[in-house]
């Protein structure tokens, strides 16, 4: 009887020892690896507030105005106006919350910093929601850094599918190759021209 009640109490310490060992261990692994379900709340907040700002409209200027009954805000002097990685730059702007559409003249100038992509022109009208833009008055395009050039009287770009249309003495430079004509249609993810009215093209022999 002693024995056996020793070695029950020999194994119940045993049992306490390992129960102990387990918990500190447990502690111990939260304190260096979270909780996979708190990881991803704070995955989702950052998240969240990434969100949030892609939905910002982002105005500067020497003096800016808002009629809340029209829901337009209009910016006049050093206009620079920021939304996701677009910077937009003028002397006048205003953007119609409504029609979430930006109009800004005056040496304006659009710029997709992740694209590295500016578009020049008197006029530029930027539709936010669908990203599409047209630009009236002396157009330049310089497409991620110069691999398409583009100028002509109007241009009208539609994101989705990465295509400018140029009109009027329109001009596009790919890869050294020239291309002028009435309207011009650029691909420019696919570097592919399509040009009509009086077109003249001028590729240059490799090399």
């Amino acid at each position: 009887m002693f024995r056996g009640n020793s070695l029950y109490c020999k194994s119940q310490s045993v049992v306490r020892v390992i129960v102990v060992v387990s918990v500190l261990l447990a502690l111990f692994s939260y304190a260096l690896f979270p909780l996979p379900a708190l990881a991803q709340g704070e995955s989702e907040r950052v998240k969240g507030a990434e969100d949030r700002y892609e939905d910002v409209i982002d105005i500067t200027a020497d003096e800016v105005s808002y009629d809340r009954k029209s829901r337009l805000a209009t910016a006049k002097g050093n206009v620079a106006i920021l939304f996701k990685s677009f910077r937009i730059t003028g002397d006048f702007a205003e953007y119609d919350e409504g029609g979430a559409v930006v109009s800004i003249r005056g040496g304006a100038r659009f710029e997709d910093t992740r694209e590295g992509s500016v578009f020049v022109a008197d006029k530029i009208v930027f539709l936010l929601d669908t990203e599409e833009m047209e630009a009236e008055g002396g157009v330049s395009l310089r497409y991620k850094g110069g691999e398409v050039l583009a100028s002509g009287d109007k241009l009208t770009y539609f994101s989705e599918d990465k295509r400018a249309i140029i009109e009027g003495d329109a001009s596009v430079e790919i890869a050294g190759k020239v291309f002028q004509a009435s309207v011009i249609t650029v691909f420019l993810d696919e570097e592919r021209v399509v040009a009509e009215g009086g077109t003249r093209t001028v590729i240059p022999r490799d090399e």
